[in-house]
């Protein structure tokens, strides 16, 4: 259904260019043979919440929200800013671009929201279940299919942006698959089990269209959240015991668990990331809690101490970014810069668009101050972008 309501644009940026953006010596390299790529930090005067997942249109441009809706060209440098009101206060979870539309995924909802660029109006399609709560989703380039996991009723959605409709597949065994993973040189999506024991990892064929392999985790007790493919392996972390699991695609074999540095002094949590130049990146949090959700209501009901991360503080995502090089088996951190007692960069989502890395955060505060729970209070956008 059409959304006449025509959208604001404003546009901001430093100076109008990225090469003016402030450079920044890529963080710290635990051995002697990691290549840290160089990057450029930038503040862009837009208050958000915590932004989420990013994705690219064909004209290089990137685009993703949280409680605002941003687009960001990296070419320029600049990052502007959309209306967002006909989304009535939901969220921007995770875009996904397809040609001249950017979807919108928003959580509890009973539609999905789809912008179009030209027009720079939205439409939004009724979902095959209107009680679903979608979070993320996976698009395959030169698929016109969209891959949507639908938290609370275990199934995955496979959505047609040529026709807008949508098709439930249902999840193996009822499985709680919360995302998935593209992995472009099996031709082929992977996802994991989150809460369900014993761990599984899932995968699913592209051009079969069905979950075709449930294949046994590592350990029963693992909770993988970041998924990274790099030749014929994907390198799955652990989200609370801080290693990393090689997992072999083409024998099916798991390899034996990477320990990664710094776990529970610089951080207790590893998350989802991207893969850039050969490296498998992943964000990190001082979460230690157990994270506790009813996907049927989209409530959080973690609660007292389940909420105090490593530093005592409210848990939040970190000013640095783990990367590891599985070609040396060295880890690092690309870290955005801090103001202490004033500016704290948090940076979560990231995405790799025409070999150009971009991870987006806001500023979180005097980190050694008073902090507010992650979510409750506004910060200025911050991004973090690799040089050419």
């Amino acid at each position: 259904m059409p959304m006449n309501r025509r959208t604001f644009l404003k546009t901001t940026g430093l100076a109008g260019a990225a090469a003016t953006l402030p450079l920044f010596a890529a963080g710290s390299a635990f051995g002697q043979r990691l290549y840290l790529p160089e990057m450029r930090f930038g503040w862009q005067r837009w208050m958000t919440t915590r932004p989420f997942g990013p994705d690219y249109d064909d004209d290089g441009k990137i685009w993703f929200g949280s409680s605002r809706f941003f687009c960001y060209d990296p070419a320029a440098g600049t990052t502007e800013m959309l209306d967002n009101a006909p989304l009535g206060g939901k969220p921007y979870s995770t875009c996904l671009c397809q040609g001249d539309k950017v979807y919108a995924l928003t959580q509890k909802s009973p539609e999905l929201f789809v912008y179009h660029r030209q027009k720079k109006e939205y439409s939004r399609h009724a979902l095959p279940d209107p009680e679903s709560n979608i979070w993320f989703g996976v698009r395959a380039p030169g698929d016109p299919r969209l891959y949507l996991y639908v938290r609370n009723r275990n199934k995955l959605v496979v959505w047609d942006s040529e026709t807008e409709t949508g098709k439930e597949i249902a999840y193996p065994d009822a499985m709680d698959l919360w995302s998935g993973f593209h992995v472009k040189d099996d031709d082929a999506i992977y996802s994991f089990t989150l809460e369900a024991k014993p761990c599984r990892l899932v995968r699913f064929d592209l051009k079969k269209q069905k979950f075709d392999a449930v294949i046994p985790g590592a350990e029963p007790g693992l909770e993988i959240t970041g998924v990274n493919p790099i030749g014929d392996h994907l390198y799955c972390s652990d989200r609370f015991t801080g290693r990393i699991f090689p997992f072999d695609f083409v024998k099916r074999a798991w390899g034996e668990p990477i320990p990664v540095p710094g776990h529970h002094k610089v951080f207790s949590f590893i998350g989802m990331g991207t893969t850039f130049r050969g490296l498998a990146l992943y964000c990190l949090s001082t979460y230690k809690g157990t994270m506790k959700w009813d996907f049927d209501k989209n409530k959080y009901l973690s609660t007292g101490d389940e909420n105090i991360g490593l530093d005592g503080r409210p848990h939040h995502f970190i000013n640095k970014y783990l990367v590891f090089d599985p070609s040396s088996g060295e880890f690092g951190f690309l870290e955005a810069p801090e103001t202490k007692g004033k500016r704290y960069p948090l940076i979560c989502y990231s995405v790799v668009c025409r070999d150009r890395l971009i991870i987006s955060g806001y500023d979180l505060g005097n980190i050694d101050g008073s902090l507010a729970p992650m979510g409750e209070k506004e910060g200025e956008l911050c991004l973090f972008q690799s040089v050419d």
